[in-house]
Formats: C-alpha cells, sequence, structure tokens
C-alpha cells in the first residue's frame, strides 16, 4: 500500500505539480501553491498522529520537493530577468539550468537542515567517498567519450566542443545535482526503512523515469525511458552503497552529456 502511495504522490509532486508544463499557467500556479499546502498539512497531521507519526517525514519530504518547484515557478523567470538571460544560446541555456537547479535545491537543503538538523539525511555527506568518487568519475569519463564520438559523427567539431566544455559542464552538474537530490538524495533514505533497499530504489526509479516521459529532447521516447528506468536503479543502487549522492551526481552528469549534444548541434556555434 505504501509503495502505491508514494507512486500516487510522486506523479502528484513531479508530474502535476513539476514537469508537466501542458496546464495553463494560472492553474498550474494554483496547483504549484497548493501541493506543498497540502503536504505541509499532512506533515503536522501525521506527525501529531500516535499511530502514523512514522509517516511524517515522507509527506515533510514530499512538501520540500514541491516547495522546491515553487520557489522556482515564482523566482525563476525574475532572476532570468535580472540576469538578461534567455536559453537560446549555450551559455544562456547553462545559466538557466544553474538558476533552476539552486532555486529548487536550496530550499529542500534549508528545510531539511531546519527539520533534522543535518543535511546527512539528504546523502549531502562523506560516506564512502573514494568508491562513490571512483565509480562516478570512472563513469562520467565513459560518457564523455561517447559523447565526443557522438559529437563528431553530427559534424561537431572539436574546437567546438571545446569552447563549450565550462558551459556543458555547468548544464550536466547543474542538472544532476538537483535531479539526484529532488529524487533519490530526498526519498531513498526516507523509504527503506518502510520498503526495504531495493523496493525503495524501485519506487523512486519508477516516478523518476515516469516524469521524464514527456520529454521532447528524443524522438524515440519508449527506448530512451526503458534506459533511464535502468539507469535510475544504477543510481539509487549505487547512493545506497556510497552512502552518498556523489557518486550518482556524476555518473547521472555524464548520462546527460549524451542527451545535450543534440541541444548543442541545434544552437550552432558557442555563444
Amino acid at each position: 500500500m505504501l509503495f502505491l502511495l508514494f507512486l500516487v504522490s510522486g506523479f502528484l509532486v513531479f508530474f502535476v505539480g513539476g514537469y508537466f508544463g501542458a496546464i495553463p499557467r494560472g492553474i498550474r500556479t494554483v496547483i504549484k501553491v497548493g501541493i506543498p499546502i497540502l503536504f505541509l498539512a499532512l506533515t503536522v497531521m501525521l506527525y501529531r498522529s500516535e499511530r502514523f507519526k512514522g509517516y511524517w517525514q515522507l509527506a515533510l519530504a514530499f512538501c520540500a520537493a514541491s516547495f522546491g518547484f515553487l520557489t522556482a515557478w515564482l523566482l525563476s523567470d525574475w532572476v532570468l530577468s535580472f540576469l538578461n538571460v534567455t536559453p537560446d544560446t549555450m551559455t544562456g541555456l547553462a545559466v538557466t539550468k544553474f538558476v533552476d537547479a539552486v532555486l529548487i535545491a536550496l530550499p529542500i537543503i534549508l528545510i531539511i537542515k531546519t527539520v533534522d538538523g543535518d543535511i546527512g539525511a539528504l546523502y549531502l555527506k562523506r560516506g564512502k567517498l573514494k568508491w562513490s568518487l571512483l565509480i562516478g568519475g570512472s563513469s562520467f569519463v565513459f560518457f564523455a567519450v561517447l559523447f565526443c564520438l557522438q559529437a563528431q559523427s553530427l559534424g561537431i567539431g572539436f574546437n567546438r566542443i571545446v569552447a563549450w566544455i565550462p558551459w556543458i559542464l555547468i548544464f550536466v552538474l547543474s542538472n544532476a545535482f538537483m535531479e539526484e537530490l529532488h529524487f533519490r538524495g530526498l526519498f531513498l533514505g526516507r523509504l527503506e526503512p518502510f520498503l526495504g533497499r531495493g523496493l525503495a530504489n524501485l519506487a523512486v526509479a519508477i516516478v523518476f523515469t515516469g516524469v521524464h516521459a514527456p520529454v521532447a529532447y528524443t524522438p524515440n521516447i519508449a527506448p530512451f525511458l526503458i534506459i533511464l528506468f535502468f539507469l535510475a536503479l544504477a543510481w539509487g543502487y549505487l547512493i545506497q552503497k556510497t552512502d552518498n549522492l556523489w557518486g550518482s551526481l556524476l555518473f547521472h552528469a555524464g548520462a546527460d552529456l549524451l542527451i545535450i549534444v543534440g541541444i548543442l548541434q541545434s544552437l550552432g556555434g558557442p555563444k
């Protein structure tokens, strides 16, 4: 039952209240304000309940996740306008992703830090750092090689790749940090006591994969989602084994290189 409730709540927060853009803007604003209020009320109710008190931190995690979306929704356009940035160049795309990542991640970190007193609950800690960096770093290098080969096959020369490197790194590292924190950092540790490691990882992977279904940056959505699902399981397993977020962050950022190469081709030369 908890497994199914998590999936329903996850799609409510991340799909309806997060990445699904087909809802009219006014309604989306109401949804984005209403969902964190809903989960805040649920957190308080569960905390006060003798029978269900053990579940209040899960509700808090959903509250923090949805509040991150709300913060980005309210402030992102204003910040980008202040910076005079538009996402139609590689520089603008990278800065846009960085701003969104900060606006989503910072409220989450502040909420969990305030309540738990330790951001280690988000896997933002040392853990088995050596193995984490070794596996994550090796994965990143592997995907970087594939990225270069893919770029060359699309006619993107080495000089253009070099010119793009700082902005590419900002983009993929920002996105990977935001998503690993938002999904696995928030929920893996809170689900494990109830579902165990395997089912907790599976539940998060299903939600993570599902909310990527509407993406427009790949023409072959079914193979993309299948590969993404198994990558999500691998990232979760790596976090569970190393007890930190850093290896999965690098692994995830490397995989994102294979997505961004098509975006780079559409943007033309570096600007």
